[in-house]
């Protein structure tokens, strides 16, 4: 992955996320949980490849699926890009 920085990484992601959902990225809140945004299994494995193909990350189908943020995704990823 390119160096982001969180910011940008958070507004990548929410740029995905409102893709898939048919949304604006104005209308995908950074601070929600990811599960309140209504995803579900098929539409999440699909975001996962989408966002490894843009972004060059892997994102695992849970981090998609449970309580994590778009905010505190960017920021994991961007812990383990460190490692």
């Amino acid at each position: 992955m390119s160096t982001r920085t969180r910011p940008e990484l958070t507004s990548d992601l929410q740029e995905a996320f409102a893709e898939f959902l048919g949304l604006e990225p104005s209308e995908v809140a950074t601070d929600q949980s990811i599960d309140e945004l209504g995803m579900d299994s098929l539409t999440a494995a699909q975001l996962a490849v989408d966002i490894e193909e843009r972004l060059g990350v892997s994102v695992f189908l849970d981090d998609l699926t449970g309580r994590e943020t778009i905010d505190g995704l960017a920021a994991s990823l961007l812990g383990e890009r460190d490692r």
